[in-house]
């Protein structure tokens, strides 16, 4: 992946697709999401966290699909959830640094994306190279998001210092008998959060995590759903049922 920093003389011409969040949305079958977008999202999408296989930290993500490379949540070029994340609507822009710990950000993106364009789309740049009010935007979205990665790496350290993180493996049972394990996802540990004490709980809401550890609890509850929207595509094999186990492989990723 070749990133370039955006430059108004190098890129005056560029344009971003203006379906260029769902073309990328349709390939993702777990979506990035901020712990401030847990319980917006939690409405369509169950969410689940993930462990980062380089640095061990866990992310938090909303499952689309059950197939890797696609996205139950896409239909005729729609997102069809209520909620759209900000890794979807900035796509394909970046925020980067040029060395680590520093606060010296830049838009970025990857030069090959075909969400870009010089023929049609969102201009990045006006005719004098001043950025759009579409980069504007985008600009804003990016550097609040920032912010709110760094609260989510917050909300998961504190869940995992609590204990209340459990590896759960998702099996699909389809109709003609096959079965298919997905593993490498966690949730709240239920029965763990509900032992704490009222000195943490109260800590827990103080902070905002509570209701963010409740909301990826309900979105579990989306799983029938995300079945249901699996079974009306006829080139997939139909589901009959999933199951929730706890994961016999701890470090599965």
């Amino acid at each position: 992946m070749a990133i370039s920093e955006l430059s108004s003389t190098q890129h005056q011409a560029l344009k971003v697709k203006h379906n260029a969040g769902v073309e990328y949305a349709k390939t993702q079958h777990l979506v990035n999401l901020r712990a401030n977008e847990v319980a917006k999202a939690a409405c369509d999408l169950p969410i689940f966290l993930a462990r980062n296989a380089q640095n061990g930290s866990y992310t938090v993500s909303g499952l689309t699909s059950f197939s890797a490379g696609q996205s139950l949540l896409v239909n005729n070029s729609q997102w069809q959830a209520l909620y759209t994340p900000v890794c979807i609507q900035t796509h394909p822009l970046y925020l980067m640094t040029r060395e680590a710990n520093s606060s010296d950000y830049f838009i970025a993106f990857n030069e090959q994306s075909s969400a870009l364009s010089t023929e049609q789309g969102e201009p990045l740049f006006d005719a004098k190279g001043n950025p759009s009010l579409f980069l504007n935007s985008q600009q804003k979205l990016l550097e609040s998001d920032l912010k709110n990665d760094y609260q989510t790496y917050q909300f998961t350290q504190e869940a995992a210092r609590l204990g209340l993180i459990k590896n759960i493996d998702i099996v699909l049972q389809f109709e003609q008998g096959e079965a298919q394990t997905i593993q490498g996802l966690s949730t709240v540990d239920e029965d763990k959060l509900q032992t704490l004490d009222s000195d943490t709980i109260a800590n827990l809401h103080k902070q905002g995590y509570l209701s963010v550890l409740n909301s990826m609890l309900i979105s579990l509850f989306q799983l029938n759903a995300l079945v249901k929207l699996h079974n009306q595509r006829p080139e997939l094999m139909p589901l009959k049922q999933i199951k929730l186990e706890l994961s016999r492989d701890a470090h599965a990723l």
